[in-house]
Protein backbone atom coordinates (compact mmCIF):
# COMPACT_ATOMS: atom_id res chain seq x y z
CA UNK A 1 0.00 0.00 0.00
CA UNK A 2 1.34 3.42 -0.96
CA UNK A 3 0.93 6.53 1.20
CA UNK A 4 -1.71 8.98 -0.05
CA UNK A 5 1.01 11.39 -1.23
CA UNK A 6 2.23 8.78 -3.77
CA UNK A 7 -1.16 7.78 -5.13
CA UNK A 8 -2.69 9.33 -8.21
CA UNK A 9 -5.76 11.52 -7.94
CA UNK A 10 -9.02 9.71 -7.19
CA UNK A 11 -10.72 11.57 -10.05
CA UNK A 12 -9.25 13.41 -13.05
CA UNK A 13 -7.88 16.83 -12.16
CA UNK A 14 -9.53 18.24 -15.26
CA UNK A 15 -13.02 17.37 -13.96
CA UNK A 16 -13.60 20.80 -12.37
CA UNK A 17 -11.62 23.12 -14.63
CA UNK A 18 -12.55 26.81 -14.76
CA UNK A 19 -12.67 27.57 -18.47
CA UNK A 20 -13.71 31.22 -18.06
CA UNK A 21 -10.08 32.35 -18.50
CA UNK A 22 -8.24 31.91 -21.80
CA UNK A 23 -4.86 31.41 -20.10
CA UNK A 24 -4.08 30.49 -16.51
CA UNK A 25 -0.28 30.21 -16.37
CA UNK A 26 2.99 30.94 -18.13
CA UNK A 27 4.72 27.54 -18.29
CA UNK A 28 8.43 26.70 -18.75
CA UNK A 29 8.81 23.31 -20.52
CA UNK A 30 12.38 21.98 -20.36
CA UNK A 31 12.23 18.41 -21.72
CA UNK A 32 10.12 16.99 -24.57
CA UNK A 33 7.87 20.04 -24.26
CA UNK A 34 10.70 22.34 -25.33
CA UNK A 35 9.38 21.33 -28.77
CA UNK A 36 6.42 23.55 -29.75
CA UNK A 37 5.11 20.71 -31.96
CA UNK A 38 5.12 18.22 -29.08
CA UNK A 39 3.55 20.77 -26.78
CA UNK A 40 0.78 21.54 -29.26
CA UNK A 41 -0.12 17.83 -29.34
CA UNK A 42 -0.24 17.52 -25.57
CA UNK A 43 -1.71 20.94 -24.81
CA UNK A 44 -3.76 22.03 -27.83
CA UNK A 45 -4.74 25.42 -26.36
CA UNK A 46 -1.15 26.43 -25.54
CA UNK A 47 0.47 29.49 -27.09
CA UNK A 48 4.24 29.33 -27.66
CA UNK A 49 6.24 32.39 -26.52
CA UNK A 50 9.80 31.34 -27.47
CA UNK A 51 12.73 30.17 -25.37
CA UNK A 52 13.84 31.15 -21.88
CA UNK A 53 16.71 30.29 -19.56
CA UNK A 54 16.57 29.27 -15.90
CA UNK A 55 19.81 30.02 -14.05
CA UNK A 56 21.37 27.96 -11.24
CA UNK A 57 19.55 24.75 -12.20
CA UNK A 58 20.73 21.70 -14.15
CA UNK A 59 18.86 19.37 -16.53
CA UNK A 60 19.15 15.64 -15.88
CA UNK A 61 17.47 12.28 -16.25
CA UNK A 62 16.64 10.88 -12.84
CA UNK A 63 15.75 7.38 -11.56
CA UNK A 64 12.23 7.68 -13.04
CA UNK A 65 14.06 7.60 -16.42
CA UNK A 66 12.54 10.96 -17.35
CA UNK A 67 13.83 14.53 -17.29
CA UNK A 68 14.05 16.66 -14.20
CA UNK A 69 15.87 19.78 -13.11
CA UNK A 70 17.89 20.16 -9.92
CA UNK A 71 19.37 23.23 -8.22
CA UNK A 72 22.99 23.61 -9.33
CA UNK A 73 24.97 26.83 -8.99
CA UNK A 74 26.69 27.79 -12.26
CA UNK A 75 24.46 25.64 -14.47
CA UNK A 76 21.50 26.64 -16.67
CA UNK A 77 18.36 25.10 -18.13
CA UNK A 78 16.79 26.18 -21.41
CA UNK A 79 13.10 25.68 -21.96
CA UNK A 80 10.19 26.92 -24.01
CA UNK A 81 7.62 29.32 -22.62
CA UNK A 82 3.92 28.73 -23.21
CA UNK A 83 0.72 30.33 -22.07
CA UNK A 84 -1.50 27.51 -20.78
CA UNK A 85 -5.27 27.36 -20.72
CA UNK A 86 -6.84 26.07 -17.50
CA UNK A 87 -7.73 22.86 -19.38
CA UNK A 88 -4.14 22.34 -20.55
CA UNK A 89 -2.75 23.11 -17.09
CA UNK A 90 -5.05 20.47 -15.57
CA UNK A 91 -3.98 17.99 -18.25
CA UNK A 92 -0.30 18.69 -17.56
CA UNK A 93 -0.89 18.29 -13.83
CA UNK A 94 -2.28 14.82 -14.52
CA UNK A 95 0.36 13.76 -17.05
CA UNK A 96 3.21 15.05 -14.86
CA UNK A 97 1.85 13.20 -11.83
CA UNK A 98 0.99 16.15 -9.57
CA UNK A 99 1.45 15.90 -6.58
CA UNK A 100 3.06 12.48 -6.25
CA UNK A 101 5.75 12.61 -8.98
CA UNK A 102 6.45 16.26 -9.75
CA UNK A 103 5.48 19.40 -7.89
CA UNK A 104 4.59 22.80 -9.26
CA UNK A 105 7.06 25.61 -8.61
CA UNK A 106 7.33 29.15 -9.97
CA UNK A 107 10.75 30.50 -10.98
CA UNK A 108 12.07 33.58 -12.73
CA UNK A 109 13.36 32.83 -16.22
CA UNK A 110 15.08 35.10 -18.74
CA UNK A 111 13.58 35.26 -22.23
CA UNK A 112 15.87 34.35 -25.12
CA UNK A 113 15.71 36.02 -28.53
CA UNK A 114 15.39 33.88 -31.65
CA UNK A 115 19.05 34.51 -32.51
CA UNK A 116 20.01 32.99 -29.14
CA UNK A 117 20.89 36.29 -27.45
CA UNK A 118 19.49 37.23 -24.06
CA UNK A 119 16.47 39.44 -23.72
CA UNK A 120 16.23 41.94 -20.89
CA UNK A 121 12.84 40.48 -19.98
CA UNK A 122 12.61 38.26 -16.89
CA UNK A 123 9.27 36.55 -16.19
CA UNK A 124 7.95 34.19 -13.53
CA UNK A 125 6.90 30.82 -14.96
CA UNK A 126 5.42 27.55 -13.76
CA UNK A 127 7.95 24.70 -13.71
CA UNK A 128 7.35 21.03 -12.85
CA UNK A 129 10.12 19.69 -10.58
CA UNK A 130 10.65 16.27 -8.99
CA UNK A 131 11.97 17.23 -5.55
CA UNK A 132 12.16 13.64 -4.25
CA UNK A 133 14.46 12.06 -6.85
CA UNK A 134 17.49 14.32 -7.30
CA UNK A 135 19.64 11.44 -8.52
CA UNK A 136 20.81 10.64 -12.03
CA UNK A 137 19.43 7.74 -14.03
CA UNK A 138 19.33 6.23 -17.50
CA UNK A 139 16.84 7.57 -20.03
CA UNK A 140 13.73 5.53 -20.86
CA UNK A 141 14.30 4.01 -24.35
CA UNK A 142 11.00 5.37 -25.70
CA UNK A 143 11.90 8.85 -24.41
CA UNK A 144 15.13 9.09 -26.45
CA UNK A 145 13.34 10.04 -29.69
CA UNK A 146 11.23 12.66 -27.88
CA UNK A 147 14.31 14.42 -26.47
CA UNK A 148 16.10 14.23 -29.84
CA UNK A 149 12.99 15.75 -31.46
CA UNK A 150 12.84 18.46 -28.80
CA UNK A 151 16.46 19.46 -29.50
CA UNK A 152 15.79 19.56 -33.25
CA UNK A 153 12.54 21.53 -32.92
CA UNK A 154 13.96 24.10 -30.45
CA UNK A 155 17.07 24.99 -32.49
CA UNK A 156 15.25 27.46 -34.78
CA UNK A 157 14.05 29.31 -31.66
CA UNK A 158 17.60 29.84 -30.32
CA UNK A 159 18.50 26.63 -28.41
CA UNK A 160 22.32 26.66 -28.31
CA UNK A 161 24.11 23.59 -29.68
CA UNK A 162 26.62 23.66 -26.81
CA UNK A 163 23.76 23.50 -24.27
CA UNK A 164 22.17 20.50 -26.02
CA UNK A 165 25.55 18.72 -26.14
CA UNK A 166 26.52 19.43 -22.53
CA UNK A 167 23.23 18.71 -20.80
CA UNK A 168 20.82 16.74 -23.01
CA UNK A 169 22.73 14.62 -25.51
CA UNK A 170 24.93 13.09 -22.80
CA UNK A 171 21.86 11.03 -21.76
CA UNK A 172 21.04 9.94 -25.32
CA UNK A 173 22.47 6.74 -26.75
CA UNK A 174 23.70 6.96 -30.34
CA UNK A 175 20.72 7.09 -32.70
CA UNK A 176 20.52 7.00 -36.47
CA UNK A 177 19.95 10.12 -38.57
CA UNK A 178 16.59 8.59 -39.58
CA UNK A 179 15.54 8.20 -35.94
CA UNK A 180 16.67 11.73 -35.12
CA UNK A 181 14.68 13.20 -38.00
CA UNK A 182 11.62 11.08 -37.33
CA UNK A 183 8.51 13.14 -36.79
CA UNK A 184 6.35 11.89 -33.96
CA UNK A 185 2.69 12.53 -33.41
CA UNK A 186 2.39 13.90 -29.87
CA UNK A 187 -0.57 12.97 -27.71
CA UNK A 188 -1.49 13.76 -24.13
CA UNK A 189 0.02 10.98 -22.02
CA UNK A 190 -0.81 10.41 -18.38
CA UNK A 191 1.83 9.36 -15.84
CA UNK A 192 1.14 5.88 -14.47
CA UNK A 193 -0.76 5.93 -11.21
CA UNK A 194 0.34 3.90 -8.23
CA UNK A 195 -2.56 1.62 -7.44
CA UNK A 196 -3.49 0.83 -3.88
CA UNK A 197 -3.62 -2.93 -3.28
Amino acid sequence: MYPRSQQGPSKPLSANVDTSRRFSELYFGYASKISPKAMRGRCPDSLSCGLARLDSWKWNINSTQYANIVPSEGDIVYGSLYFLSPRDEAGLDESEGIPWLYEKQWHEVRRINQDGSESAQVVKALVYVDVERLDEGIIMPDYVIWIAKAIRDAKPFGLPDNYAEKYLRKYLPPISKEQEERDLEPVRVMAPRKVQT
